[in-house]
């Protein structure tokens, strides 16, 4: 009789594939994952890809512990975390991948937005893939797509968003947010409450003021006018 396995490791198209057992004890995962990864390290060494878990549910805690476990025992670059609630794009996906954990850039020091009241210019705009998360990011977790990102929540402080499209935050945006990362500056930053410790689009940098920070919030959206991040009421 077959033993059953407590991770069952996969691979994918587009990434790796780890099967959890929905009924062992979370502390036996752990060490079966990490055998399991020590065994295949150099599968795993230098790889960067997206890694999915399946077969139980994970909360936040349990799914950091686990890819905590991956990148202690490799040297793997991890992209996107894929479960439950990241809706890929419909289309192929773009040549870049994506990140989702990493420690936070060094600070950068750059002019606060410029406070505008005219209206941004029409512009063509290209469509592009795009990536939904369908809740929000907490401290620590990244994202960086080739193509736009919507949130369907918040993204904590200490979060960062870094897109080659648009940036869309259905809730309040509080980390940092960077799009136009491939040097698009016609792409923008829309949030229901624009509040980041840092906004960047294209090669533009900036800082929203703590004036603005400690405003009535409001649905607002960043963009480039004249080398100058403006940012307007929705």
């Amino acid at each position: 009789m077959a033993i059953k396995q407590i991770v069952t490791l996969k691979g994918q198209k587009d990434g790796i594939g780890i099967i959890l057992d929905a009924d062992a004890p979370f502390s036996e995962i752990q060490e079966s994952l990490r055998k399991k990864v020590r065994q295949g390290k150099q599968f795993f060494d230098g790889a960067d890809t997206k890694v999915s878990f399946k077969g139980r549910e994970l909360d936040d805690l349990n799914e950091k512990i686990l890819i905590d476990i991956i990148t202690e025992e490799t040297s793997l670059d991890i992209t996107f975390v894929q479960g439950t609630d990241y809706i890929p794009p419909a289309s192929s996906k773009p040549t870049k991948e994506a990140s989702v954990m990493g420690d936070e850039p060094p600070p950068v020091s750059a002019p606060t937005p410029a406070p505008d009241t005219s209206t941004p210019s029409k512009t063509v705009r290209k469509e592009s893939l795009t990536a939904y998360y369908q809740t929000g990011l907490r401290s620590g977790q990244r994202i960086k797509y080739a193509g736009s990102v919507v949130i369907m929540g918040d993204a904590n402080p200490g979060s960062e968003i870094i897109a080659d499209g648009n940036v869309v935050v259905l809730g309040t945006l509080k980390g940092m947010a960077h799009a136009g990362a491939g040097g698009d500056d016609t792409c923008f930053v829309s949030a229901l409450v624009l509040q980041p410790t840092q906004l960047r689009i294209a090669d533009t940098i900036s800082y929203v003021p703590d004036t603005a920070k400690n405003a009535r919030p409001s649905a607002a959206y960043a963009y480039i006018k004249d080398g100058q991040v403006m940012i307007r009421p929705l």
